[in-house]
């Protein structure tokens, strides 16, 4: 299927957004075989949004942004559940920052309600709602001071090891890694040598279509956020997801983007007070969170201020997504992999009706962007993201990269092949030809803008695989 752009100017269109994805799931059902309205009590269909936080981290009432709107959350449940005859399982999962309140997500713009009046007028339908975090944080300061046990994932999880397919396999990060949480060892441990192992919930794993229902943002680490980043919540343990490798380049990491005495120092302090907050009960994550106060003043904030790998110099975060993307496409649920023939079935279906720019993906401004757009390729959808938001994919490793060679294919054409139904011009047009969502496009991350505001590199083939 390739990628289809449609304008939509509000949330409120309710009858425009029913009809678009009705229009793709179509398109998805009959490339399946699948026969419409026919009661399957078998049928097993994940839906994935983007469920990331309740709010935008400095603000608790702005969220439009930053989650997939639960008008196109439930009007995909309720076009899918009549496809399936109102019967077998919807099962609604992510598993969204450790420190953020699932419950709180769901009671965005009525969710809840919307799900339990679901289930009441479809009773022979199994709607599931699954938090897949095995463990959650408290955060205070920006410092994890307590974890606790989360519900997971009933199914459980599939230890996944990509092995020598990993992005991650012979690169240089490698024993330097720091995950989501300040215990290094802990990521380190599952990503050395020839291991490089993820515990992927099997909810996904299991299901018969997965469909991924990203929202449109930009990103510190990766740039951008659409398809291929929203993989993140399939994963069990975030910190087992390499987000960046320490140190600033000339020691061979991505955490800064420039090397000088006051990177340096602070990154001297940062991990004394990791070393105190891990092995000091109580205490250590108190004295933890007094030093990056103190450190915040001093060395700058990180709205202002290069850090933890959020820049476009970012190259470990895109290559450990990738491997989830893998994970997903390929890992069967008791550990094995599939032939690359026998991919998983997935559609997207993309929210830009509001999007995020500026600092994303939790502090990204709101941006009326007014599109819908679907396809059943990550790699293809988050290079039609890219050009809607005004940004060269061929800048983006994380999309860039998505289309070079691999023996566990995420895409099987290349970018400057992808062609797209573009409803807004009324006609198929070449990726090329995508015209940004706002007339200036996105406003990038602070840490990308150098790059991803260039219009000096054009779409050349010399960034079409890798080098």
């Amino acid at each position: 299927m390739e990628p289809i752009v449609q304008t939509c100017e509000s949330y409120s269109e309710v009858r425009q957004i029913e009809s678009f994805v009705r229009t793709v799931l179509d398109k998805k059902w009959s490339q399946m075989g699948w026969h419409q309205n026919e009661p399957d009590s078998e049928r097993f269909v994940v839906i994935k949004p983007n469920w990331i936080s309740d709010s935008r981290a400095d603000d608790m009432e702005s969220w439009e942004q930053i989650i997939t709107h639960p008008a196109l959350v439930m009007t995909t449940v309720q076009v899918l559940a009549a496809q399936m005859g109102a019967r077998g399982t919807i099962a609604l999962c992510d598993a969204p920052e450790s420190g953020s309140d699932f419950s709180s997500i769901l009671q965005r713009g009525g969710l809840q309600d919307q799900i339990v009046n679901i289930r009441k007028e479809m009773p022979r339908l199994h709607l599931e709602v699954l938090d897949l975090r095995k463990q959650k944080f408290i955060v205070e300061d920006g410092v994890v001071c307590s974890r606790r046990s989360s519900a997971s994932d009933p199914r459980g999880y599939a230890l996944l090891d990509l092995g020598r397919n990993s992005m991650l396999y012979s690169y240089i990060g490698e024993g330097h890694y720091y995950g989501a949480d300040y215990d290094r060892q802990e990521v380190n441990r599952h990503h050395r040598g020839g291991v490089h192992e993820y515990p992927i919930a099997r909810t996904p794993l299991l299901c018969d279509l997965f469909i991924n229902l990203p929202k449109l943002k930009t990103h510190k680490k990766t740039g951008m956020t659409c398809a291929l980043k929203n993989l993140v919540g399939i994963n069990g343990d975030k910190n087992w997801l390499p987000h960046h490798t320490e140190s600033s380049l000339c020691f061979r990491g991505d955490e800064f983007a420039t090397s000088s005495y006051k990177t340096i120092l602070e990154h001297f302090f940062k991990r004394l007070g990791i070393r105190m907050a891990l092995e000091i009960p109580w205490m250590g994550p108190q004295i933890l969170r007094v030093m990056r106060r103190s450190g915040l003043r001093v060395f700058g904030r990180s709205q202002e201020v290069i850090r933890a790998g959020n820049w476009h110099g970012n190259d470990t975060c895109w290559r450990m997504v990738h491997d989830l993307n893998r994970a997903l496409l390929y890992g069967n649920p008791d550990g094995t992999w599939r032939k690359p023939s026998e991919a998983k079935n997935c559609l997207i279906i993309v929210d830009g009706i509001v999007s995020g720019e500026g600092n994303g993906p939790l502090e990204a401004d709101a941006v009326r962007s007014r599109v819908l757009f679907a396809g059943d390729n990550a790699a293809e959808v988050d290079a039609v993201a890219c050009k809607l938001m005004g940004f060269n994919p061929n800048l983006i490793p994380l999309v860039r990269e998505a289309f070079a060679p691999h023996s566990l294919p995420l895409c099987s054409q290349r970018m400057a092949d992808v062609t797209v139904s573009d409803g807004r011009v009324g006609k198929k047009i070449p990726l090329e030809e995508v015209a940004p969502a706002t007339p200036k496009g996105f406003r990038p991350h602070f840490g990308w803008k150098d790059i991803l505001s260039r219009r000096d590199i054009g779409f050349d083939e010399r960034f079409m695989t890798k080098q």
